[in-house]
């Protein structure tokens, strides 16, 4: 058998927004699959097409959520659009969007036809069977897939109806009346079709309950051939109406009509060039040169406005032009000028220049201390002497108090050793009784080695004899029973072998005897001569022992008696040698408190700190005071205000505050001295902060240096002073045009800049005041040009709406040439419908009942298909309400606004709601086709 390409059909899912290949269907085996074990690799395609399918159905799922998110911002830039320009490229958007999803929809449907192709083709290497069990399937699946393509398509051009609509709520792009009239007739046929559904269903069941077991295959097939006969009609029905819309005089005007709505969509429309101030008559500064606005060569079409110098390109260039010359040579309020404003602007000009000169010293005095290349010169910055004054005083304190720290530790350590020695001395009794301890102990310790050494010789001899006698015991005892044997052997039988044989043992036995006798006699003289040594080396022990505890006790007694004369005297030391430890301590203390104070002490009178930190925190405080500024920032909803400071960081201080601390009561750490540069609160990396931060607000933070070049990361111009000449080349250099020269000086150079923003408004107010006839001239003209140009695209606009309703007349004309033949043909798509409802019943009864061949079909599997269509009746009444439902609504909405109480924006938002609600009913029938499809296709993969 061929391989089945039935997942060709899962191409098809591209156009099936939301659905996708989860895998997760039921394991229960469809009717029949038994019939197709062993054909699972004729049968199957690789994974591979599976994996590829589901990436191209993701991809349509995110061309679908652009069409919706087009449609969304297109409205809601509809409602706030002012300008041709702005309605004409929110139009286009969606246009292109809808036009996307439509060219996305046209693809699906040769890959579906394709599909549909590719079947009908491999099908027939099916069995009867098999074809009969893989039918029901697919054919709902297909018929599930095109109607949620369609309706999918509806939801895309609703959305582009509501834009259309907001757009242009007069124009032909959205006929509300038609649009509700249609809603009307589309609910009354959907609740038409489901009422002769439920008569064509009644008629099948009632038939069904008169059928045998062996005509139910006959029934099955008589299906399926009213399904292929129906097709066939349905086709020929295509046929005829594509001959009506080709062929017939009302085809052939349709055409006729299209082609020449397209010949206005491509109409060429030329747009004439144009240079403001050719002739050079205005004499404001940034205004003086020609500047071409419209080259030659300039056109566009209805389907190119948005093209390179089109439309589209044209109106913004000449709009924007004209807003950017009005915004330069009028005021900022958009209104002439006059002498009051010059003055207004010369007062704030003086208020900014202030504000500059005064940052501008801060940020010099930050450019100087941070020295670039070198060490930083802190004495650049204010409050420097101030601080080298508390630092001086504190440095001057340094020696006398560390003369001090060093006596006070001379003295503890002088204490120290004369505590020493006589701690050393004070305790001769407890070393003499210690002495006498260690001395008796190390006199038993001796005494009980040697007694033990004696006890343990003393056990080896008695061991050893006694030993001895066991084992002559044990050997006399071995011949007396060999002899015994011997000679009760020789005496039962008269044998002379054997009685020499009990002789033997017998001279063996007596041996034996003797050699015992002589073991018991060496162990009962020996045993007492060990036993007497032992005792002897015991007693000599005891008697050293004792003369040692004896001499140790003299000793302790000597030593007793001599300590009081040794000790005292070292007492009477010592406490001289604390007296001098507390009076150097008092005086280190003293000097010490001098020395803190001058680090950092709060001063109750004047409520401040002084010393080094007072003298840190007042230059702080003076920076802060001096070089402040407001600042703002944006929070994505409010603006807010802040105080900008100079930064300032006391890390440097406290850590050497840290360092004198912890010197105080350190014998090996020496007071530390200190610098400037070792407690100034502006680091290297503060100043550096500084001088970006403050270079920001009076340069900017949009500029750089004529070369491009960073300084240790500090853009070098950050150091340097900028003029006007330099601001201008850079902006030369990036490609500015010198009319935005004053809005770049306003929004990117910080106070400078604004400063230069004010002498350009104050020159070309002057300028505006003296040449006002030329310079209104020229605004005229500007806006001449413009109309113009909304001239010839309305012109045009106007062409295409007549040609667009001749296409409508044209197309109503067709419509009820072909009105007869799509009643018919929806008819028979209905019948179908009924007839794969009846395939399906008999299949599912048959897989239900699990009988596989039509020979084989019971009472049981008939009873099962009554019961399955006795559910499709039941589904199609309970759909009658919420039909009914519909058409009521329907033709409330058109009642509605044919009394003017709803409008035709609320109508094209009623129509996604629609769209969407149908999209969604169908994507559930859809999902509920595609499981059952692959419930089949995972029991025949399954299959061995």
């Amino acid at each position: 058998m061929k391989k089945l390409t039935y997942l060709v059909a899962s191409l098809l899912t591209t156009a099936t927004v939301g659905m996708t290949f989860t895998g997760c269907i039921d394991n229960d085996e469809p009717y029949g699959i038994e019939q197709l074990r062993g054909a699972k690799a004729e049968l199957l395609k690789s994974k591979k097409a599976l994996i590829e399918a589901d990436a191209q159905y993701k991809l349509a799922l995110a061309e679908a959520e652009k069409v919706k998110a087009a449609a969304e911002a297109a409205k809601f830039d509809a409602e706030r659009a002012k300008t041709e320009a702005e309605i004409a490229e929110i139009r286009q958007r969606m246009d292109d969007a809808a036009r996307i999803a439509e060219q996305t929809l046209q693809n699906l449907k040769v890959a579906y036809e394709q599909a549909l192709l590719a079947y009908e083709k491999e099908r027939l290497e099916l069995s009867q069977q098999q074809q009969t069990i893989l039918d029901g399937f697919y054919r709902k699946y297909f018929t599930a897939l095109n109607n949620y393509n369609e309706k999918y398509m509806e939801y895309v051009r609703a959305q582009k109806d509501l834009v259309a609509n907001a757009l242009d709520p007069d124009g032909i792009a959205y006929d509300a009346k038609k649009r509700v009239e249609d809603a009307v007739a589309n609910a009354q046929k959907a609740l038409d079709d489901a009422q002769a559904n439920i008569e064509d269903y009644n008629e099948q069941l009632a038939d069904a309950k008169t059928w045998k077991p062996s005509e139910l295959g006959a029934k099955l097939t008589a299906y399926q051939d009213q399904v292929e006969e129906n097709t066939e009609k349905m086709k020929l029905i295509d046929l005829t109406i594509a001959e009506n819309n080709n062929e017939s005089e009302e085809g052939k005007a349709l055409v006729a009509a299209k082609k020449a709505l397209d010949a206005l969509y491509n109409e060429e429309v030329e747009i004439p060039a144009y240079t403001f101030n050719a002739d050079g008559a205005i004499t404001i500064p940034g205004l003086t040169e020609p500047e071409e606005v419209i080259g030659e060569g300039w056109s566009y079409t209805w389907n190119s406005q948005y093209g390179y110098h089109g439309y589209n390109d044209a109106f913004n260039r000449l709009g924007n032009f004209k807003n950017s010359i009005r915004r330069y040579v009028l005021d900022d309020n958009d209104v002439e000028w006059t002498k009051a404003e010059i003055n207004n602007l010369e007062a704030e000009k003086k208020e900014k220049t202030a504000e500059f000169d005064n940052l501008f010293a801060g940020w010099k005095m930050f450019a100087d201390a941070y020295n670039v290349g070198a060490a930083p010169k802190y004495d650049a910055i204010i409050g420097y002497d101030e601080l080298k004054k508390a630092v001086d005083a504190y440095n001057a304190q340094v020696p006398a108090t560390q003369a001090a720290k060093d006596a006070y530790y001379a003295a503890q350590k002088a204490a120290q050793e004369a505590w020493d020695a006589y701690n050393e001395k004070n305790n001769l009794e407890g070393d003499a009784w210690s002495d006498y301890y260690e001395a008796v102990n190390a006199a038993n310790e001796a005494y009980n080695k040697a007694v033990e050494a004696a006890n343990n010789e003393l056990d080896k001899t008695i061991t050893a004899l006694n030993n001895a006698v066991v084992k002559a015991q044990q050997e006399k005892n071995a011949a007396d029973s060999k002899y015994m044997i011997a000679q009760g052997l020789a005496d039962k039988y008269d044998d002379n072998d054997l009685k020499e044989a009990a002789l033997a043992a017998l001279k063996v036995a007596e041996d034996a005897a003797k050699a015992l006798e002589t073991a018991e006699k060496a162990r009962d003289e020996q045993a007492p001569k060990a036993q007497a040594k032992a005792e002897k080396a015991n007693d000599l022990a005891a008697a050293t022992r004792d003369n040692a505890i004896t001499d140790a006790e003299k000793a302790r007694k000597l030593a007793i008696n001599d300590a009081p004369q040794i000790a005292d005297p070292l007492l009477d030391a010592a406490n001289a040698a604390d007296n001098k430890v507390n009076e150097a301590q008092d005086a280190y203390n003293e000097a010490w408190n001098e020395l803190s104070e001058l680090v950092r002490v709060w001063d109750n009178e004047t409520q401040s700190y002084t010393g080094v930190y007072g003298a840190i925190d007042n230059q702080v405080e003076e920076i802060n005071k001096e070089y402040q500024y407001e600042e703002e920032w944006y929070d994505g909803e409010n603006w807010h205000t802040y105080t900008w400071m100079p930064a300032s960081d006391y890390s440097l201080f406290y850590q050497f505050e840290n360092e004198v601390n912890g010197s105080q009561w350190d014998a090996e750490v020496a007071i530390p001295e200190c610098s400037v540069a070792d407690v100034c609160a502006y680091s290297s990396s503060n100043m550096k902060y500084n001088i970006i931060a403050l270079s920001n607000k009076i340069y900017g933070s949009y500029y750089y240096d004529k070369n491009d070049d960073d300084i240790l990361g500090i853009p070098s111009a950050q150091l340097i002073p900028l003029t006007k000449d330099d601001i201008d080349k850079m902006l030369a250099k990036y490609g500015v045009d010198e009319i935005n020269y004053p809005n770049s000086y306003n929004y990117y150079f910080g106070l400078f800049g604004i400063t230069l923003y004010y002498d350009n408004r104050i020159e070309v107010a002057n300028a505006y005041i003296t040449n006002k006839p030329a310079i209104e001239a020229a605004f005229e003209d500007v806006q001449t040009q413009i109309d113009n140009l909304v001239a010839s695209r309305e012109e045009l606009s106007d062409k295409i709406d007549e040609a667009g309703k001749a296409v409508e007349a044209a197309q109503e004309a067709v419509d009820e040439l072909n009105a007869d033949s799509w009643a018919e043909y929806y008819e028979l798509q209905r019948q179908n419908d009924v007839a794969d409802k009846m395939i399906i019943a008999i299949s599912a009864a048959a897989e239900a009942t699990g009988v596989a061949q039509t020979e084989q079909w019971t009472q049981e599997t008939i009873d099962a298909a009554i019961e399955n269509i006795e559910q499709s009746i039941k589904d199609e009444e309970e759909s009658i309400p919420d039909l009914e439902e519909a058409l009521a609504r329907a033709k409330y909405i058109l009642d509605q606004y044919e009394k003017g109480l709803i409008s035709s924006a609320e109508l094209a938002a009623l129509d996604v709601e629609e769209a969407k609600l149908a999209m969604d009913a169908d994507k559930e029938k859809l999902d509920a086709a595609k499981a059952r499809l692959d419930a089949a296709i995972k029991s025949v993969e399954n299959a061995e």
